[in-house]
């Protein structure tokens, strides 16, 4: 997909919306992770989900007798938590392995034409949780006639799933809001282009300028240890697969997701 250097008008949300003319080169986009440009990407993904399978396996050993030995009553109180601890960590790790698959481009892809004014009724619910859990306030704006595009519905699902929890733990550090908009060809990229827009945006504190790399790699976290740090790699990785293009930009406290999707 050709990078123009046009200038769209991008609609900030702030206590008053302003409106901000952002050049597409402002954008940080995830093209750095390719898995399809990568050697030998087959043999890793055989040994990525061959690893997953066989850790998974350990970890649910060590699941099952934790489960059996935290039953026996004459257990001291600091044993059992010292134990629940440890299937604690198990259970994350298998959550962990569970996740990585994705993130190492390991997910199979079955793309079909979709149609976002049809798809999206289904995920409002699941998209919204993470913000109504926090109270945060989030809106959804799709239009009735949306153009077909080329996707997996279920890795598309999980690309928007990571891009609006992200939105909801950043606005939820500064009592901000967000929301989610879909364009159609020509609304917000260049009809020529050809492209579904989805723009992913939350208020709260911006993304320094050197860091807007980094947030796409693995591991690579703002949070506390409870995060693993992939959703928005896997995101990046998904969108690559699928031909489609994810960027980022940050400024004045809001910060914007795009996910460019080819119309079928």
């Amino acid at each position: 997909m050709p990078r123009t250097t046009n200038l769209w008008k991008l609609i900030f949300f702030m206590e008053n919306t302003i409106d901000v003319v952002t050049p597409k080169s402002d954008f940080t986009f995830a093209d750095q992770f390719t898995p399809l440009d990568q050697g030998n990407s087959e043999f890793y993904a055989l040994l990525l989900r061959g690893m997953t399978h066989k850790l998974n396996n350990l970890l649910a050993v060590i699941q099952g007798f934790s489960s059996l030995i935290m039953m026996d009553e004459a257990l001291d109180e600091t044993v059992i938590e010292n134990i629940s601890h440890m299937k604690e960590a198990a259970k994350n790790a298998s959550n962990l392995s569970e996740q990585i698959l994705p993130a190492g481009g390991c997910s199979q892809i079955t793309q079909q034409e979709l149609l976002l004014s049809e798809f999206m009724p289904m995920l409002e619910d699941n998209l919204k949780e993470p913000f109504n859990k926090q109270g945060i306030p989030i809106s959804i704006q799709c239009p009735r006639q949306v153009t077909k595009v080329n996707a997996d519905p279920s890795r598309l699902k999980s690309i928007l799933s990571e891009l609006m929890t992200n939105a909801s733990d950043a606005a939820s550090e500064a009592n901000g809001k967000a929301s989610m908009e879909i364009h159609n060809p020509g609304d917000f990229s260049p009809t020529e282009e050809n492209c579904v827009d989805i723009l992913v945006k939350n208020s709260g504190t911006t993304i320094p300028t050197d860091k807007l790399k980094q947030i796409w790699h693995p591991f690579y976290s703002s949070k506390n240890s409870s995060h693993f740090g992939i959703g928005l790699t896997t995101a990046a990785v998904l969108s690559s697969q699928m031909g489609m293009n994810l960027g980022v930009h940050s400024a004045d406290n809001t910060t914007v997701f795009w996910l460019s999707i080819p119309a079928a």
